[in-house]
């Protein structure tokens, strides 16, 4: 067992981490969170289809398209002075402040953004990255910045 006694903080858990953004995120006024209809987003797949049609679902297009979805819906929701944001969390914590999300396999994703504030490109397999949207205050026009979603037959800023 750790004695955290002589250390001034104790370490934070993702539950704490989780509830403070939580706090943060409902002091912002006139925020609502996003009402998505999920079962407008699900679709059965019929029994004809074939094994590369379903596994065509697991694909990182499938991915991208509803995050892109995700993000449409929820900057519906905030208040019109804030904008949504994607943070990339890869292994180990790495986080990267995502400009454009790309499929560049079946499976594998090109993310493109910002790292401690320089320009960084990372490549990914999908179920090794997790995307966080958070609302960024907009203080100046200027400050408007679409994120970029690419996959097969589609470019989209949202």
């Amino acid at each position: 067992m750790t004695d955290y006694s002589l250390a001034e903080e104790k370490p934070k858990t993702l539950e704490s981490v989780m509830e403070n953004l939580n706090q943060q995120i409902s002091s912002v006024p006139g925020f609502k969170p996003p009402s998505v209809d999920k079962e407008a987003l699900y679709c059965p797949l019929p029994e004809s289809c074939t094994q590369e049609d379903k596994n065509e679902f697991r694909s990182a297009a499938v991915f991208l398209a509803s995050l892109a979805t995700e993000v449409k819906a929820w900057r519906t929701q905030l208040p019109e002075n804030y904008q949504p944001a994607v943070m990339a969390i890869l292994h180990g914590g790495v986080q990267i402040h995502v400009k454009k999300l790309a499929q560049v396999s079946f499976d594998g994703i090109r993310i493109e953004g910002l790292l401690q504030g320089n320009p960084v490109t990372a490549f990914a397999h999908q179920s090794t990255v997790q995307m966080m949207c958070y609302a960024i205050e907009i203080k100046e026009e200027k400050e408007r910045n679409p994120i970029g979603f690419i996959w097969p037959d589609r470019d989209e800023e949202v």
